[in-house]
């Protein structure tokens, strides 16, 4: 039998974001055949799956049980405290991160907006509008706002209810009588710059993955988003929270974290095929990001 601590660790692992060549989430569907995501985890510096930007066509909550969080969407950073319940909008561009490594415990969901789809009226009435809105990239909900408790309470019954679509679905619908509620707040502000720089993003962190292996030069980030390298370097750490050469390492450190769980392949080896131009440096960037070498991850995730 596995121990609780292994079955902990298998649970969290969770969590980890995999993505298709346009950067969109491959969402770890409780059921592939149904579109609902739920998972109640912990945060801290260390987490393996923070600052990785991406994006998928489900929209998302997460819910702080203790300590506090922040998500960068679109650029905005907003921090999410206990009792908060944070809805990120379809087709957003962002990531979770730590606050000064703080300890956070939270529910997440990922959704897609189809479930809640029962007619062409209710579509084009009450999803379309909200999914489409470019001026409703989120609606945090503060643990002191009326509806907060309510909306907790809802996120964590999707969650125990993992496995029954009918009692996800019903609570899905309640979910969206509180987002039908809010009016269009939160900074919610898009202008065409913005949007032209989360496309030039879109096309450097392509480019950055189907060359990896290889050494890339900022100009050549640059020249992909037909931007400067200041403009470029500007880009990620507004979106991304990194610079591109920070970027680039953390996508390499995911690639071997994927070997690393899932061949016998020595360490070596591995570093060679993720791009890094020794183990040596690959285990220092191990640590620097993850506070563990690349052997205690795969001992931790064997």
């Amino acid at each position: 039998m596995r121990n609780d601590s292994y079955l902990a660790k298998r649970e969290q692992w969770r969590a980890m974001i995999r993505q298709r060549d346009d950067r969109s989430e491959i969402v770890n569907y409780d059921d592939p055949s149904f579109p609902s995501y739920s998972f109640e985890g912990h945060m801290d510096g260390s987490s393996p799956w923070l600052r990785k930007v991406h994006w998928h066509e489900d929209v998302e909550l997460m819910t702080v049980l203790t300590g506090k969080m922040a998500y960068n969407i679109n650029g905005s950073l907003i921090e999410v405290c206990k009792g908060d319940t944070l809805f990120i909008n379809s087709k957003q561009l962002h990531f979770s991160t730590d606050v000064n490594g703080t300890y956070c415990t939270y529910i997440i969901t990922v959704i897609h907006p189809k479930l809640l789809i029962s007619s062409p009226e209710i579509e084009s009435e009450y999803i379309l509008p909200v999914i489409t809105d470019p001026d409703i990239p989120y609606i945090l909900w503060h643990s002191d706002s009326p509806d907060a408790a309510n909306i907790a309470t809802i996120t964590r019954a999707i969650n125990n209810s993992r496995g029954n679509q009918f009692e996800i679905t019903r609570n899905f619908f309640d979910i969206w009588h509180y987002v039908l509620k809010c009016e269009k707040v939160n900074n919610a502000e898009a202008s065409f710059s913005s949007y032209r720089h989360i496309e030039c993003l879109k096309n450097m962190i392509g480019y950055m993955k189907d060359n990896y292996l290889e050494t890339i030069p900022l100009e050549d980030i640059a020249k992909v988003g037909n931007v400067s390298k200041s403009t470029c370097n500007n880009i990620f750490k507004k979106y991304t929270g990194h610079t591109p050469n920070d970027y680039l390492i953390r996508y390499r450190l995911e690639k071997a974290m994927e070997l690393l769980s899932t061949t016998d392949e020595a360490i070596g080896m591995i570093s060679g095929e993720c791009g890094f131009s020794s183990s040596g440096y690959m285990t220092e960037q191990f640590v620097k990001c993850y506070n563990m070498t690349p052997r205690e991850f795969r001992k931790n995730h064997a």
